[in-house]
């Protein structure tokens, strides 16, 4: 008998033991998610949210967005790169748009341009170069806008390296301002 309730008291000594060890200890804050997965020989990488900006139309159910806006940064080891050859292109399953920078290719783009709408870590004087923690938001405005539940895909080509593709799927309900555009 005397061994039975030994071996009670050390099981409960060790469920006691485990589960004060898995609720006890130092709170950590979740690890931040890449926004993107690195692709290899790709010099530029985006960084934190894609989102759209919605528009409701009469008419039209779930709203459709007509601006995309991300930001862009140097790739781990990547060396600074100038941003004035880099050509920006959007497709969906029913089109192909080739966006043109805006004139200066800093400002709010109309429909068919892409414009540097901010710049994050810039160090010194304003220029057009992508180098070490300085990063571009960048907005691409649609000759047609993306309705809800689109699969849509960016891609970024620098004039060096290949091209950064970012795929989204657009919301299934798009409201009135900001979206988030989820990643696949």
């Amino acid at each position: 008998m005397k061994a039975s309730v030994r071996g009670l008291v050390l099981v409960t000594f060790l469920i006691i033991g485990i589960a004060a060890a898995g609720c006890t200890g130092d709170e950590t804050s979740p690890v931040p998610l890449p926004t993107s997965i690195p692709q290899k020989g790709v010099l530029i990488q985006a960084i934190g949210n894609v989102t759209g900006q919605g528009v409701l139309l009469p008419g039209v159910p779930r709203g459709t967005l007509d601006t995309i806006t991300f930001s862009i940064g140097l790739a781990p080891g990547a060396k600074p790169l100038d941003i004035t050859n880099t050509t920006i292109v959007y497709s969906d399953a029913v089109r192909t748009e080739e966006l043109q920078p805006v004139d200066g290719y800093r400002g709010d783009p109309p429909p068919g341009y892409w414009g540097i709408v901010d710049t994050v870590n810039e160090l010194g004087n304003k220029n057009l170069r992508l180098e070490f923690e300085k990063q571009f938001v960048i907005r691409i405005h649609l000759k047609t806008p993306v309705v809800p539940n689109q699969l849509i895909t960016i891609s970024v080509k620098p004039a060096n390296g290949k091209p950064l593709v970012i795929r989204r799927v657009a919301p299934p309900t798009i409201f009135e301002g900001d979206n988030l555009l989820p990643g696949l």
